[in-house]
């Protein structure tokens, strides 16, 4: 009899200590079929002029996040993300490049993340991008959005902590130490030139205030290296249940460059400049419809996107996105790489899965 109590109160202890920790594997899984002006459609195909891409609408990933309970209201966190799958071809290697930290968790100080992941800048502007951040962001191939400063949204060697939510305030705050930075050349940022100067310790600092129907966030992130200027951005949105609202206005890490062609070069990402959006979104059931406008002020480069995305359940959707750019000039061939056109548009349709 002692024996059997003993057997169960280890079992029942060992099933207490597994219930404190869980590791959950999830993904994105984005397949269609999509074109760019003067190419044939193809499969995952809408992505600039390279042939192929992970996903018009999203980036398709597998990831591994886990929590365990340390006690007294404590929390270990860890994500594993890897960089973006092609599901039309073999190249689905894994390779955790999105998003790679560890990080602890208190109900009552907030959490600290070390590590590869997403930037300040991405978190806390992201969702005034109503289609998802895709491809076809309008935001995005203006060169003017925030999460793709510095030509991605994810930061190496980060320190980030956020706050607690205060009644719908939340801070957060990123570091990278200047031993973690690399000093790049223009062209690495979609710049002609001469390398910039000598990389810096970077520093990003955002808040948002989201309460009801209304959402307001600014931010600032500093140079990495000389020769480069602080990003910032400001950005509201408002919902109005028939129909949700946003503006921004952000400048850019980079000085702008009249015309460049954000999609026909496929850099265009590190674009500079600086300008504003306008955004709307309809929901109509278990659809929604959007347009969403972007004008590069700096650089002369303004971008017009259509969107719209048909539930068929919690996790799995149908899309059409469509974005095209205006005053942005031709690029022409270079040995063999052919001539790209002016005014350049990008369309795609597929299906989206998470799991």
């Amino acid at each position: 009899m002692k024996k059997s109590l003993i057997a169960l109160a280890v079992l029942a202890a060992s099933g207490a200590a597994m219930a404190q920790s869980s590791v959950t594997l999830y993904g994105v899984l984005d397949v269609g079929f999509g074109k760019v002006k003067g190419e044939k459609w193809g499969m995952n195909n809408g992505e600039g002029y390279s042939g192929s891409g992970d996903g018009f609408n999203s980036t398709s990933v597998i990831g591994f996040r886990g929590s365990e309970d340390l006690g007294g209201g404590l929390k270990a966190n860890f994500n594993l993300q890897t960089s973006g799958l092609d599901l039309s071809s073999s190249g689905t290697g894994l390779n955790f490049g999105r998003e790679a930290w560890v990080g602890l968790e208190g109900a009552g100080w907030g959490a600290i993340q070390l590590g590869r992941s997403s930037s300040v800048a991405a978190k806390v502007m992201g969702g005034y991008d109503f289609n998802g951040t895709s491809y076809s962001s309008a935001y995005d191939r203006a060169g003017i959005s925030a999460v793709t400063w510095y030509g991605s949204s994810r930061r190496s060697s980060q320190v980030q902590y956020v706050t607690p939510n205060f009644g719908g305030f939340t801070l957060r705050a990123g570091y990278t130490a200047k031993g973690d930075q690399t000093a790049t050349s223009n062209s690495s940022v979609g710049l002609l030139g001469a390398p910039y100067g000598e990389a810096k310790a970077q520093y990003s600092l955002g808040a948002t205030f989201a309460n009801g129907p209304l959402s307001v966030s600014a931010m600032a992130e500093s140079k990495a290296q000389e020769g480069m200027r602080t990003a910032y951005a400001v950005g509201a949105s408002y919902d109005l249940k028939v129909v949700k609202l946003a503006a921004t206005y952000n400048r850019r890490e980079t000085e702008g460059v009249d015309g460049y062609n954000t999609i026909a070069n496929n850099t265009g990402r590190g674009a500079g400049g600086k300008g504003w959006t306008l955004a709307a979104v309809a929901p109509f059931g278990p659809a929604n419809v959007g347009v969403q406008y972007a004008r590069n002020t700096g650089a002369d480069i303004s971008a017009v996107e259509l969107f719209a995305n048909y539930a068929l359940s919690k996790r799995t959707r149908f899309y059409v996105d469509f974005v095209k750019t205006y005053d942005q000039n031709g690029v022409a061939a270079v040995g063999a790489v052919p001539a790209r056109p002016s005014e350049p548009y990008a369309i795609g349709l597929g299906v989206v899965h998470t799991f």
